[in-house]
């Protein structure tokens, strides 16, 4: 039998969750690239909502997945599934699309999380790959020579640049995720797209993130994918998330909000307070410059978006 010993997984440490919809073109890769991790103490939960194109039958031919196909509310409706049926301390998400580059990588995300109990999510690179499979550009590849702060000093980085970490490949501890997670009664932008409100509350309620410079995931390119699906109703939803990190920005710096840093307990470790803003305001000020788009950007690229932007201005499609 195939993955016989994942099959035998009784008490996971990790738990994969995969929302699932109609994708079972490339639904076998996902699950081999997540069978194919050295760390097998884990359990793969896959949350389909009720596919018409084979999805089901595939699932069916690997034992170990842990799977129901019903349908879904919303996103937000198949990841509060998920949730309810991982019983993994740790979980890391994988959409039915995306998958992994580094078999290490569960092994690495457990060792981090059980040593640095002041962390509550450990997250890397993803690498974007085409629908037919070739290997594209890294997301955030100058992380690799210039790493973003760690620990507490993410969090004026955090409000700088407005960064939202690649739920493809972060490993969270349980009890962060089901904390911080969206609920239905979430603000109407954080149910539409929820990992947003995730990062928002995470950030804001003083979890702590470890980077590793690593590529160790990939997110596919392909038609119908959600980012493409569901932009009319992401886009907006982006743009207010942004504006609730700048609006935190502004209290904290004000002194309006005491923000307190948990560790992977929840349990406060320290707080920041009104006269310790100074120095936080100054790191969000170099954050802002040396991270701004135009300074970390090669001049001719830079040139050739802005070109394709004035195209497009004057040259607009008519959808013909």
């Amino acid at each position: 039998m195939r993955y016989k010993d994942l099959c035998s997984v009784t008490e996971p440490v990790v738990s994969v969750i995969t929302p699932s919809l109609n994708h079972s073109k490339f639904l076998r890769a996902t699950i081999e690239s997540v069978a194919a991790q050295t760390y097998r103490n884990f359990e793969h939960v896959v949350i389909d909502g009720g596919s018409s194109d084979g999805t089901v039958e595939i699932l069916k031919e690997y034992p170990h997945l842990k799977w129901i196909s019903e349908p879904d509310n919303s996103v937000l409706d198949a990841y509060q599934k998920a949730l309810r049926l991982a019983r993994g301390r740790y979980i890391i998400q994988c959409c039915v699309s995306d998958g992994f580059l580094a078999p290490g990588w569960f092994d690495k995300c457990v060792d981090l999380l059980e040593r640095h109990k002041d962390v509550s999510l450990v997250w890397a690179l993803p690498q974007y790959m085409s629908e037919e499979g070739a290997l594209l550009r890294v997301a955030f590849q100058d992380f690799l020579k210039d790493p973003p702060p760690q620990k507490e000093d993410f969090l004026p980085f955090w409000l700088a640049t407005r960064i939202v970490l690649p739920e493809g490949n972060y490993c969270v501890r349980a009890s962060v995720l089901r904390e911080n997670f969206p609920g239905e009664k979430a603000r109407d932008h954080y149910r539409i797209h929820c990992h947003l409100g995730f990062m928002y509350n995470f950030m804001t309620r003083g979890y702590c993130p470890l980077f590793v410079p690593e590529v160790v995931s990939y997110g596919r390119l392909h038609a119908g994918q959600r980012g493409q699906r569901l932009q009319a109703e992401e886009k907006p939803a982006f743009d207010q998330y942004v504006e609730d990190v700048r609006l935190y920005a502004r209290k904290l710096f004000r002194g309006d909000v005491v923000h307190a840093f948990r560790n992977g307990t929840a349990a406060v470790t320290s707080e920041v307070h009104a006269p310790d803003t100074g120095r936080l305001r100054r790191q969000y000020w170099a954050h802002r410059l040396l991270r701004s788009r135009l300074l970390r950007t090669a001049p001719y690229s830079l040139f050739a978006k802005l070109k394709a932007r004035a195209e497009r201005m004057l040259f607009p499609r008519t959808g013909k």
